[in-house]
Order: C-alpha cells, then sequence, then structure tokens
C-alpha cells in the first residue's frame, strides 16, 4: 500500500475523531507511545464499526471504548440527559453518533483520494470486545489509543487494505 495514502486515512480518521470529541467537549489525546501495529484494545466494552471504500483503499474503522470512556463520552455528547448504561439502545447510540460524526469528517479529508463511500455504523457490546484482524497479507491494522480527561481509554482501529 502507497505509504502516502495510508497516512492520510490514519490521520484523516484520527484527527476527525479528536475534533469531533473535542468539540463535544470530551478532553481527549493520542498516546502516541502507546500505538501499535496490530490489535491492542485492553478491556473494551463497546464499539462503532464503520466500513470505507474509496478507489484505492478500503477497510474499517472500529471506535472502541472501555467502560469509563463510555460514560464520558455518553455523559458529555448528550449533554448529560442520558445515563450512560452498556447495551441501552439510547446510551450505545451515543456512541454510533460518535462513530458518525468522525467518519463524516474523515469523509472530507479523504474525498481528496477520489470517491469515498462509508457504511452506518455497526454497534457491539460485551465484555473484552476485540477486532480480529484479517488474514490477507495486504490488509494492515493499527491500534490508536486516545486517553479521556477521567482516565478512560478510547482505541480507534484502522484495518485497512
Amino acid at each position: 500500500m502507497d505509504p502516502k495514502i495510508f497516512s492520510v486515512v490514519v490521520n484523516g480518521f484520527a484527527g476527525a475523531l479528536v475534533s469531533v470529541c473535542k468539540s463535544m467537549g470530551v478532553d481527549i489525546a493520542l498516546d502516541k507511545a502507546a500505538i501499535t501495529s496490530e490489535v491492542s484494545v485492553s478491556g473494551s466494552r463497546a464499539a462503532a464499526l464503520v466500513g470505507f471504500i474509496a478507489s484505492k483503499v478500503r477497510g474499517t474503522v472500529a471506535i472502541m471504548v472501555d467502560e469509563a470512556s463510555f460514560n464520558e463520552i455518553v455523559s458529555a455528547m448528550s449533554g448529560g440527559a442520558i445515563t450512560p448504561k452498556l447495551g441501552d439502545a439510547l446510551s450505545m447510540s451515543v456512541l454510533g453518533e460518535l462513530a458518525n460524526m468522525a467518519s463524516g469528517q474523515a469523509f472530507i479529508k479523504l474525498n481528496e483520494m477520489g470517491s469515498v463511500d462509508l457504511t452506518p455504523p455497526q454497534l457491539l457490546v460485551g465484555e473484552h470486545i476485540r477486532s480480529i484482524p484479517s488474514a490477507g497479507d495486504s490488509t494492515r491494522c493499527f491500534t490508536l489509543p486516545f486517553r479521556l480527561k477521567d482516565g478512560g481509554t478510547l482505541y480507534m482501529v484502522l484495518a485497512i487494505s
């Protein structure tokens, strides 16, 4: 895969996630020292997955959260109107909306690669959710861990081919 395209995808999604979180009042920072070139999502309890297809690249971006970050995101994005509860449809929809908003912003940045299509978010909940990367040699996976102010961790897992 062309390193320039790969860089545009990673930076597009990561930058969009930070921008959206900060605009919603969630203090988030990338833990650059903990970035891995594999799937590493310790303690994740909920996830929103979005697929994307462009002319030169395709893949999946997963926003995976532990319980503390789920609680913080739901509270902040709903203005405290929704009580965070894993598995609750309304609480989970907030995580889906975060994925929609971040993907939408990334979509704008990725348009330089030509037409880009996104799938609606798929929501998952459970203990110790993890992503299993594709066995294909052309697929590269990365985990970008983001630390939240109140101590939670949000993981962005990108699988790109």
